[in-house]
């Protein structure tokens, strides 16, 4: 009599993981609503930080790795593509978005983050603004003890930073 390996199939196969899910299609629209002006700016404040605490510094991180923290810090879940928009790489969001067969504007989503806090520059580095609020520079930036070059010193970081 053979015994069937636990690895080759049965009870013990895992069903396949679903597809990520992402926001709605509404949810990604350009235009930033009060609640989802909030929640896009939690993903700067609250999310960059925490996924820099707990996976280390990194230009892009997973889409694990930010829905998961999201989830952990009780962040904002139905604007996530906006998290993923600013923490994740454009394969990545393309991909997680094609997977769950949603096409959302990755180039306007980063206009319109661009506009809402970054004067406009839609080249703004999602690190960058992490370091700068990871480090306390944005307290020293807001308060006028540091002048800041470049696209940095046009962000409003009392507005961001809730100081306003």
């Amino acid at each position: 009599m053979t015994e069937a390996k636990e690895d080759e199939g049965g009870v013990y196969n895992l069903a396949p993981e679903p597809p990520m899910a992402v926001s709605t299609a509404a949810a990604c629209a350009t235009t930033l609503t009060a609640e989802k002006r909030g929640a896009v700016k939690s993903y700067l404040t609250n999310l960059g930080p925490a996924l820099r605490e707990k996976y280390g510094r990194k230009r892009h991180y997973s889409p694990a790795q930010v829905r998961e923290t999201v989830l952990e810090r009780a962040l904002h879940v139905d604007y996530i593509c906006w998290a993923l928009v600013l923490h994740c790489s454009p394969p990545d969001f393309e991909s997680i978005h094609a997977a769950a067969g949603e096409l959302c504007d990755l180039a306007a989503m980063r206009a319109a983050i661009g506009v809402a806090f970054f004067d406009g520059n839609t080249a703004f580095a999602t690190p960058a603004v992490v370091d700068v609020i990871v480090s306390g520079a944005a307290e020293a930036a807001a308060s006028g003890g540091i002048g800041m070059t470049g696209w940095l010193g046009e962000v409003d970081w009392p507005a961001l930073l809730d100081w306003a």
